[in-house]
C-alpha cells in the first residue's frame, strides 16, 4: 500500500460510507474493522521515550507499517478538507520554526505558553465530534471509524502520520478566537504545535491583562513571573487544553527573547549557546573521534537513540534550516564536521569568489587523506628515486599523476606509499589504471585494510579564473617532515594541453617537484584538481593543475573497465 497519493477519484465528503472509506484508503471495511476491534490497537505500535529539552521524556508512539499507511492516506484526504491560517505554522505547507517567528521579531514584549499534554489531550471522542462537526460533517459511521484508526488507548497518538493534520484541526477554532484576541489588542499571534506566542510593540504598562498579567505596582512594573491573562486562560480551557505553567514566559527588548528555539530580538537566529554547543561536539568528535567521543557523549545522553555523528548531523541541519547554507557560521562548523571521517555529511556551498582561507587550514583529517608516492628502479645501472604526491578518493583509489612513475621511459607499476603523520606505516600499492593522456594514474593499495579517510570531488562547479584554491602535496619531501605542503593560490588561466585536450588551470604561485599528483581543493574541502605540472627549475615552464572533470572521466573509465572484466 501507498500513503503517497490518491487511490482512486473519490474525496471524503459528508455523504461517504464507511465501505466507501476503504476504497478511498485502498482496502476493505472489514480489514479496516480488524485493527481496533479485534484487540487493542496499541498491539499495532511501537512504543519509545525521547528526551525533552526541558527535562523529561515524552512518549513516540509509531504504527506498523499497514496502519502507517492508511494513517497517511487518512492524513491527505484530511489536508484536503482542512484550510490551516495564515497563523498555523506546524505541519503545514510552509510553515517552519522560521516563519514561526517572523511575525514576532524585534517587538518589545514575546510572550510564550505551551499548551501541557498536547497530543494526548486530544481524544477519541474530541476526534469523532470534530470529524462529524460542521465544516466536515461526516456520518456519525465514518467519523467513528477514522477515529478508532487515528487514536490509540483514547487519545492522539505523537509519532502517527495522521496526528499532525487532526491536532491543527483540533485547534481550528482555539486559533481563531486567540488570533481575533490579538487583533484586539495589536498584538502579533502564532501556534506551532503546543507552542502559542504573542508579541507586542507597546510599553509594560500597555500590555494587555486579558493576554498577559504583569508582576509588580504599578510604578515598579516588571514581566518577571508574569502569567496568561483570564481570557486567554478562558479560551485555552473552553477549547480542551490546560496551560503548562512552567513553560509560561514574558521576555524584554533587553533580554534574549526565544520563540520556538530561536532569538528573534533582530532576526531569527539561532542560540548562541546551540552554536557553542556544536562546535564543542565537532571538537570532542575531532580530538577523541568516533568510538570514544561516542561513549562520552552516551553518558550524558543515555536515552539517545541515535549515533552522536548523527546527533550532531542533525544540530547542523537545524542551523541551516534557520541561517541557510551560506552563513559563515553554519559553513565553519559544516566544514570541520564533513572533513571527518565518518559517513554523515552536511550541505555545503560551493566556492564563492573571495575564497576562504580559514578553510585552507590543514588539519588530522587532511592530513590522513594525503599521501606519499615513493619507488625506486635501476636504469641504465643508475639507481633512479620515484617520489610525488597522492590522495584518496572514494573506493579507497589512489590518484596521482602518472609522470610521478615513469621516467627516461622506464614505467613502474609498483611502488610504495605512507602518510606522514605515520610515515613508518608504510603499504604496497599497484596501478591499477593509467591515463597518459591525461598523466593520471589511480593506484590501489595491496593490503586487507580498507575505510581510510578520502577526499570528495567537487561536483557542483569547477572553480574560475580569479578564485582562490589550495595546493596540497609534499614538494621536496624530507624523510623527517610530518606536515602536508600547503599553497594558497589563485588561478590566473585555464586552457587545453597536448593533443588530447585535458584541461589544466594555471596558478599564480611556483610549484615544486614532488608536489605532482597531490590534490587541489577548494574551500569546501572538495578536489577541484590535481597538481601536475610546476616551473620550479624551467623559466619558461607553466604551473597548472589537472582539472577534476578529466579525473572523474578517468575515473569512469577505470570503473568501465572493471565492470568490463567481471
Amino acid at each position: 500500500m501507498s500513503g503517497g497519493f490518491l487511490l482512486s477519484g473519490t474525496i471524503l465528503n459528508p455523504t461517504t460510507t464507511p465501505e466507501e472509506l476503504a476504497g478511498i484508503l485502498g482496502t476493505s471495511y472489514k480489514k479496516l474493522k480488524y485493527f481496533y476491534y479485534r484487540g487493542r490497537m496499541l498491539r499495532h505500535y511501537s512504543v519509545f521515550t525521547i528526551p525533552k529539552k526541558s527535562g523529561g521524556t515524552r512518549e513516540i508512539y509509531s504504527p506498523g507499517d499497514q496502519l502507517k499507511t492508511l494513517q497517511s492516506r487518512i492524513a491527505l484526504q484530511l489536508s484536503m478538507l482542512y484550510k490551516p491560517k495564515k497563523v498555523v505554522k506546524a505541519f503545514v505547507e510552509g510553515g517552519s520554526i522560521v516563519e514561526n517567528s517572523i511575525p514576532h521579531v524585534r517587538k518589545k514584549f514575546v510572550f510564550n505558553i505551551d499548551l501541557q499534554d498536547f497530543f494526548p489531550s486530544i481524544t477519541f471522542a474530541r476526534v469523532r465530534g470534530l470529524l462529524a462537526a460542521k465544516p466536515y460533517s461526516l456520518t456519525p459511521e465514518t467519523a467513528t471509524v477514522i477515529a478508532h484508526l487515528v487514536t490509540v488507548s483514547g487519545f492522539l497518538p505523537q509519532g502517527a502520520p495522521s496526528s499532525p493534520v487532526i491536532s491543527n484541526m483540533i485547534c481550528a477554532s482555539l486559533d481563531r478566537e486567540l488570533f481575533t484576541l490579538g487583533m484586539r489588542h495589536s498584538a502579533a499571534y502564532t501556534r506551532y504545535a503546543d507552542d502559542i506566542t504573542f508579541s507586542f510593540r507597546c510599553p509594560i504598562t500597555y500590555l494587555p491583562d486579558s493576554i498577559v498579567c504583569i508582576s509588580g505596582p504599578p510604578d515598579r512594573m516588571n514581566h518577571y513571573g508574569s502569567r496568561a491573562g483570564n481570557i486567554l486562560s478562558q479560551i485555552i480551557t473552553r477549547h480542551g487544553f490546560t496551560i503548562n505553567e512552567s513553560k509560561v514566559r514574558l521576555q524584554g527588548v533587553n533580554e534574549r527573547q526565544i520563540v520556538t528555539g530561536l532569538t528573534v530580538n533582530s532576526k531569527p537566529n539561532v542560540d548562541r549557546r546551540y552554536i557553542r554547543k556544536t562546535s564543542a561536539l565537532i571538537h570532542s568528535l575531532e580530538f577523541f573521534g568516533s568510538e570514544q567521543a561516542g561513549a562520552i557523549n552516551a553518558q550524558k545522553r543515555p536515552d539517545a537513540t541515535n549515533s552522536f555523528e548523527a546527533h550532531i548531523q542533525g544540530r547542523l541541519l537545524f542551523i541551516n534550516q534557520v541561517v541557510g547554507v551560506q552563513s559563515k557560521v553554519y559553513r565553519r562548523l559544516a566544514l570541520r564536521f564533513n572533513m571527518l571521517p565518518t559517513a554523515y555529511k552536511v550541505p555545503l556551498p560551493p566556492l564563492d569568489s573571495a575564497g576562504d582561507v580559514h578553510a585552507f587550514k590543514i588539519n588530522k583529517s587532511v592530513i590522513k587523506k594525503c599521501w606519499v608516492v615513493e619507488a625506486d628502479a635501476t636504469i641504465n645501472e643508475e639507481l633512479y628515486i620515484f617520489q610525488g604526491s597522492a590522495f584518496m578518493v572514494e573506493g579507497d583509489l589512489l590518484i596521482t599523476c602518472a609522470h610521478v612513475l615513469e621516467s627516461e621511459g622506464t614505467i613502474l607499476d609498483d611502488c610504495e606509499v605512507f602518510r606522514v603523520d605515520s610515515r613508518d606505516v608504510k603499504f604496497k600499492a599497484k596501478v591499477v589504471h593509467r591515463d597518459s593522456a591525461r598523466d593520471l594514474a589511480i593506484l590501489k593499495i595491496e593490503h586487507e585494510a580498507r575505510g581510510f579517510e578520502f577526499f570528495s570531488l567537487e561536483r557542483v562547479r569547477e572553480p574560475n579564473i580569479g578564485e582562490r584554491i589550495a595546493v596540497l602535496g609534499f614538494p621536496n619531501y624530507k624523510s623527517g617532515s610530518v606536515d602536508v605542503g600547503s599553497l594558497s593560490v589563485k588561478i590566473t588561466n585555464k586552457y587545453p594541453l597536448g593533443v588530447a585536450k585535458v584541461l589544466h588551470s594555471e596558478v599564480d604561485k611556483t610549484l615544486y617537484s614532488g608536489n605532482s599528483g597531490g590534490p587541489v581543493i577548494n574551500s569546501s574541502q572538495h578536489i577541484v584538481g590535481v597538481a601536475a605540472k610546476g616551473a620550479a627549475s624551467n623559466p619558461e615552464g607553466h604551473n597548472t593543475f589537472i582539472s577534476v572533470s578529466e579525473l572523474t572521466q578517468t575515473l569512469n573509465n577505470y570503473k568501465a573497465t572493471l565492470a568490463i572484466e567481471t
